[in-house]
């Protein structure tokens, strides 16, 4: 019998991530494991499909073409295929990973005899309709779903503000393994960074939208600048806000010294070569490049936003600032800049939380647990 991780768009997120890494180690342990999506949106699925051992599904439910009936045509035609695809391969569990997957995967598990229905919450994104809230309480309260995983204290009281029984939910927060950094990608990004070999590098990773914050992140840098002139900051990922970033970048006058590098398949490497990560969002449920940065012994600078205190304690684990607050962001980064043994010490910290409580491998079992009925949170 085989457990489904499904999710709803293939791209690259911190939901996803949580899904394929999950997926990944049920597969090494010999478990049955399959993923699945609803929707390809930026054309993943053969990059995904050459990288990883297990099978990964797309079900097309959605395009930029047609009308709204078309469009809620093509739903519904996906939903029927997925009901009849989780019968026929004799599915045993279901976990699903963002509203939207729990709203559509769960139901059809139900139908199709699935014994073991498990959604999942990350974040509550602010563009989630108050029907949507309403369908997915409904659900989750249901005998549709055995229950709902929270990744943080704070997605919990996200739920029952949503309207969940509390008696429905487990907490099972993110995990993963220590980022593995390749001789040969490492030679490579030291090659295009040798114009910053003696500067001070400051990175942070995410989407290039309005939730991860990355204008208050170029600010921060200009005002950095003004104390520390061989800085250097670094934005890796892409977005609809590129052309805005970009431009704000350029009416400070930082162009020289703040670079979009776009999407990148380097990260690790980014975060050994990196002084400071930063993490400049404006909410998250329990950000997984926050993860990364810490497995990877890099300094942490990040917004004291919900979800966040689950992982870092203030000058134990990172440094906490005020979230939206320009000086108080830079006024942390150039805290770490000019105290080295405390970059050190966070960094070392930050390595043995990850292994203590935010391991993949817990993860991993934490939800086997569940799905065994054996989870307590």
């Amino acid at each position: 019998m085989t457990i489904l991780l499904l999710g709803t768009n293939i791209t690259t997120g911190g939901a996803q991530r949580v899904l394929l890494d999950l997926a990944k180690d049920l597969h090494a342990r010999h478990i049955p494991v399959r993923a699945a999506f609803f929707y390809d949106k930026d054309g993943l699925l053969p990059e995904w499909q050459k990288q990883y051992e297990f099978p990964i599904e797309c079900f097309n439910a959605w395009s930029k073409d047609g009308n709204k009936v078309f469009r809620i045509l093509r739903l519904v035609i996906a939903w029927c295929k997925l009901t009849w695809w989780i019968r026929n391969h004799k599915i045993s569990s279901v976990l699903t990973f963002t509203h939207d997957s729990n709203i559509l995967g769960l139901p059809a598990a139900a139908l199709a005899g699935v014994p073991i229905r498990y959604g999942s919450h990350h974040v509550r994104y602010p563009s989630l309709s108050k029907m949507k809230i309403l369908i997915h309480k409904w659900i989750i309260n249901s005998r549709i779903a055995s229950g709902l995983v929270a990744v943080s204290s704070f997605t919990r009281e996200q739920a029952i503000e949503e309207g969940v029984k509390p008696s429905k939910i487990k907490i099972i927060h993110n995990g993963m393994t220590l980022p593995e950094v390749r001789s040969d990608k490492m030679d490579a990004l030291k090659v295009e960074m040798k114009d910053f070999d003696d500067d001070l590098l400051v990175l942070t990773v995410g989407r290039l939208v309005a939730q991860k914050g990355q204008d208050i992140f170029i600010e921060s840098a200009a005002a950095v600048l003004e104390q520390f002139p061989n800085a250097h900051f670094f934005i890796a990922g892409d977005g609809e806000q590129r052309d805005n970033l970009q431009a704000l970048i350029e009416k400070l006058g930082v162009a020289s010294q703040v670079h979009l590098l776009g999407n990148r398949t380097d990260i690790p490497e980014l975060l050994a070569l990196a002084d400071v990560f930063v993490l400049s969002s404006r909410y998250e449920g329990l950000p997984m490049t926050l993860l990364e940065a810490l497995a990877s012994g890099t300094p942490v600078v990040s917004s004291n936003i919900s979800g966040v205190a689950d992982v870092i304690v203030h000058e134990q684990t990172g440094i906490l600032v005020p979230p939206e607050n320009v000086p108080a962001l830079a006024e942390g980064i150039m805290h770490l800049f000019s105290e080295e043994p405390l970059r050190m010490q966070l960094a070392q910290n930050g390595k043995e939380l990850m292994q203590m409580r935010f391991s993949l491998d817990k993860m991993a079992e934490n939800y086997l647990k569940i799905l065994e009925g054996k989870y307590e949170s």
